[in-house]
């Protein structure tokens, strides 16, 4: 019952957020507006959004949703919630667990992320982070009341969409700032989302560490938190238009749409059918306007840089992160460590404290990225890759670790300057198409590597031999960018390259080549 005042609660709090108008006059600004986009006026939209919904307010609004939907301390301890043979747990055997349920996420994420892409535009972001909402409290009820291998792999289906729709979490707040405010609400984003993890983790390891909670009731713990996230995610304004940007594309296609005819000379039939095809032209016009904006985006070698990292690199996050705790079980198990003697949450806490200190001092770094971005990849990369080597190797639970934090750290980092460098340069009604297209080749790439590794239709391959095929890949990835950085330095010059690295410019091929 609680799950469906829950559930009901979203509804009804989000249904406002998705209404739209196909045409008619705006209170506000007295002229006709197309749909899914906001007012026209740039001097209107400037004085509503400085009112109560100003971008600071929203920012504000937008980390507290992120802390808490990520202040969920029973997720550093879900392996052992799901197969260890305690009162409170879910007695799962290891190979269900590895087996039938994880990999569910991937392929569920897979096909969520596809159409959550396609759609985060258009629905204005809200209504997708409400259904991130439910998504979240799915998953914890699930994970409660769920007995069967069934219902955890329905936790997980629940759970890959909650995740493909925090694209609207990313993408929400760049249509509220200018592109001078980027770096910086990247970083407050995604150190917000950081510090709620560790957050998380250094109190689920005290409260499983001191007795106080069982894992059943950290999940109790859990579902309230991403309830209070939801009532944040509700405070959320239902449009958001931009401050300081380019409106020319939308007033070309206002100028060029036909004027709003005299709604005195049609009868009611008219009039539902004019509207029927003024909402099919405005629909195709919003999608050639995106069409036009992917083209643009992939034909700039500066800014696929970013993207093909971005979706390698998900690729292997996304496996790493789903299976760092089976790989931390089997060593324990080795040890013979107990569950109340790993310390899991503190790893994830340091981990995600190291990476959300590296995110907000980007914030204040000036690297010329367009000419140095591959080798920093390339860098990463390789570090990433002996890390990953180490904790397959390793016997020790402390040196795996150890090996994890130094990932997660290098990884956030990256993955921070990339999501600035690609805000910066696209337009503000793309943001969660060229994102969620970005995930999605991570996604589908992991879902092969999923299926060939992991999978018990795959190799099934031990956990240990799979973060050497891990590692391996980040081997690949060193090898590829390296190549790519010497060429674009040497190709730029090395001494004119050395004085243009603290230069943080544009991500533009043109600049860093004249």
């Amino acid at each position: 019952m609680n799950s469906v005042m829950i559930l009901l609660f979203v509804l009804v709090t989000f249904c406002p957020a998705a209404n739209v108008r196909v045409w008619g006059p705006d209170p506000r600004l007295q002229s006709p507006r197309l749909l899914f986009d906001g007012p026209r006026d740039m001097h209107a939209t400037q004085m509503m959004n400085s009112g109560r919904w100003s971008w600071v307010c929203t920012t504000a609004i937008l980390c507290s949703y992120g802390f808490f939907k990520e202040f969920t301390p029973d997720e550093d301890f879900l392996t052992a919630y799901l197969d260890n043979e305690t009162q409170y747990s879910k007695h799962f055997s290891n190979d269900q667990v590895n087996g039938d349920i994880y990999p569910v996420w991937a392929y569920s994420y897979l096909v969520a992320v596809a159409f959550v892409s396609i759609f985060t535009d258009f629905l204005r972001y809200k209504p997708v982070v409400a259904l991130e909402c439910v998504g979240q409290v799915a998953t914890r009820t699930l994970l409660i009341y769920g007995t069967s291998v069934l219902s955890m792999q329905l936790m997980q289906v629940s759970y890959g969409i909650s995740t493909a729709a925090e694209i609207a979490y990313y993408s929400y707040i760049y249509v509220l700032v200018s592109h001078v405010h980027f770096k910086q609400v990247t970083s407050y984003i995604e150190a917000s989302r950081l510090f709620g993890d560790a957050a998380a983790g250094f109190l689920g390891q005290a409260l499983v560490s001191t007795g106080a909670f069982n894992l059943l009731q950290l999940q109790y713990f859990s579902l309230a938190s991403v309830c209070v996230a939801t009532a944040f995610a509700a405070a959320l304004p239902n449009r958001c238009s931009p401050i300081g940007r380019d409106d020319q594309p939308k007033r070309e296609l206002l100028t060029n749409s036909p004027p709003e005819p005299d709604k005195s000379s049609f009868s009611a039939g008219d009039e539902s059918a004019s509207a029927c095809r003024r909402l099919s032209s405005t629909c195709v016009l919003a999608a050639r306007r995106r069409w036009w904006d992917f083209k643009r985006f992939y034909s700039d070698p500066s800014l696929l840089k970013w993207s093909v990292w971005w979706a390698l690199a998900t690729c292997g996050y996304l496996q790493i992160d789903n299976y760092a705790q089976s790989l931390w079980s089997q060593i324990a198990e080795g040890e013979g460590t107990g569950t109340r003697h790993q310390y899991n949450g503190v790893v994830e806490a340091v981990a995600t404290l190291c990476a959300s200190a590296g995110a907000l001092s980007l914030s204040f770094l000036r690297v010329n990225w367009p000419v140095w971005g591959e080798v920093t990849i390339a860098g990463v990369s390789f570090v990433d890759s002996v890390a990953l080597l180490v904790s397959s190797k390793t016997t020790s639970l402390w040196v795996a670790y150890v090996c994890y934090i130094v990932y997660r750290m290098t990884y956030s980092c990256l993955v921070t300057i990339a999501m600035a460098q690609i805000a910066f340069a696209m337009n503000h009604d793309s943001y969660g198409l060229i994102y969620g297209f970005n995930t999605f080749l991570g996604v589908l790439l992991q879902c092969f590597l999923t299926l060939a590794v992991s999978d018990e239709r795959g190799l099934n391959l031990d956990i240990q031999t799979q973060f050497i095929v891990y590692s391996g890949y980040y081997y690949v990835l060193t090898l590829i960018f390296a190549f790519a950085g010497v060429y674009k330095i040497t190709s730029v010059g090395w001494l004119r390259s050395l004085r243009s690295c603290c230069h943080d410019s544009a991500p533009s091929v043109t600049e860093a080549d004249e």
